[in-house]
């Protein structure tokens, strides 16, 4: 063999290696990128979960500051209705009228239950006689 054989060899040779030093490189390129590409998902999940855990941990929160208020206005409702259930058996001390005005009231409540005793009638005044605008003048003026 020549040695024009052997440099046509190590030319040939020169040229396979460098196409497929070419190809590992773009294979070893690309699993780099797709390896970036795992790291990236592996922190992006990792913040998920960690936000996931807080956005637990702040509903928990929630949930037992809520629960704390229903029990507070429950408490709140049982004392209320107590104090209520208690008025109502207890007789008041002082009527909240004096004897006077009650008085007053129950012959009011007379007089408008007389008045209304005829349907066709018109409805109560609750000022007795004559006020506001027509307490000046005289009934014989409507012709005008």
């Amino acid at each position: 063999m020549g040695t024009f054989t052997w440099v046509g060899l190590v030319i040939i040779v020169a040229i396979a290696a460098f196409f497929i030093g070419a190809f590992v490189t773009k294979k070893q390129f690309k699993h780099d990128e797709l390896e970036e590409q795992v790291e990236q998902a592996k922190n992006t999940l990792e913040q998920y979960r960690q936000d996931v855990a807080d956005h637990l941990a702040n509903t928990g929160k929630l949930v037992t500051k809520m629960k704390d208020n229903y029990d507070q206005l429950l408490s709140h409702v049982e004392e209320t209705n107590q104090l209520l259930l208690e008025d109502r058996n207890k007789a008041p001390a002082e009527p909240f009228f004096s004897k006077e005005m009650t008085e007053q009231l129950q012959a009011s409540l007379k007089e408008r239950r007389s008045d209304r005793s005829n349907a066709d009638a018109q409805p109560a005044d609750y000022v007795s006689g004559e006020s506001g605008l027509f307490a000046g003048e005289a009934k014989s003026s409507t012709a005008s």
